[in-house]
């Protein structure tokens, strides 16, 4: 399965909380990894059709690059629909109102059911998670929707489980203000959220023999939430319920759905 991986905190924090642990799951995800993130510059995003496990960029990306953001979106990738392959490899991002947002999805839609307004949100891949968010996109559009307040929040929850009905959908996206997160209907797979704040001690990450000590990372400062597919610690994280939909903001939960 894939393993994504969302960061939104109210401070720029160090790409070591967005990536620390994901790499856990790299053995069963061999078909490429990816980060975008939001700084100074813009948005950056970097990407690999390669085992995130197996890779120089991948190590280079974690002990040279001191990227810093208040929102994070990661994407371990085992292919299902489309071959593995730059294009294909998530996160995804397209510029939309002014702002550029990044996309990345675990599951399987059947892309031959999902029909969206044409316009200028064309997929360049094969994937199904693309076809996914150039609808969104071009749904948002159509309905000229920003997604800043809470009837927007709602609107979107009730497109999503409509998509959701062709198959399976956890997704993480952000438009740089704020990151969303949604569940599958059925469960599938997991997902899962965590908010970390002072005092910041010393974790243990999943799969690993290797704990991190968040102190030397974190200012006492700077809270947040995580979201990712498996709990990536041992800290105390909660499950999302089937159907959910949870908005995060400048490190604080903007709005939750009811569970279907």
């Amino acid at each position: 399965m894939c393993q994504l991986l969302g960061l939104c905190f109210n401070k720029e924090v160090s790409v070591q909380l967005a990536f620390s642990g994901l790499k856990a799951g790299a053995a069963d995800n061999p078909d490429g990894w990816g980060v975008a993130w939001y700084d100074e510059y813009g948005t950056q995003v970097i990407k690999e059709a390669r085992p995130v496990d197996h890779s120089r960029l991948a190590r280079s990306f974690m002990e040279d690059l001191d990227a810093r953001s208040r929102i994070f979106t990661s994407h371990i990738r085992r292919s299902t629909v489309g071959e593995a392959g730059y294009i294909n490899t998530h996160p995804f991002y397209r510029k939309f109102d002014h702002k550029t947002w990044v996309f990345a999805h675990n599951g399987t839609i059947d892309p031959l059911q999902m029909g969206f307004p044409s316009g200028e949100f064309i997929p360049i891949g094969t994937t199904d998670s693309e076809r996914i968010f150039c609808g969104l996109l071009s749904w948002l559009k159509h309905h000229g929707l920003r997604l800043d307040d809470t009837n927007d929040f709602i609107a979107l929850h009730e497109r999503l489980l409509e998509i959701n009905r062709l198959g399976e959908l956890n997704l993480i996206f952000s438009d740089g203000n704020r990151l969303f997160a949604y569940h599958d209907t059925s469960g599938y797979v997991g997902l899962h959220f965590l908010l970390r704040h002072a005092p910041y001690e010393v974790v243990r990450l999943r799969g690993e023999y290797l704990t991190i000590d968040l102190a030397a990372i974190i200012e006492p400062d700077e809270r947040g939430y995580l979201v990712a597919s498996e709990r990536l610690s041992d800290e105390d994280w909660i499950s999302f319920k089937p159907g959910q939909l949870s908005v995060f903001f400048e490190g604080n939960l903007d709005f939750m759905s009811e569970a279907v």
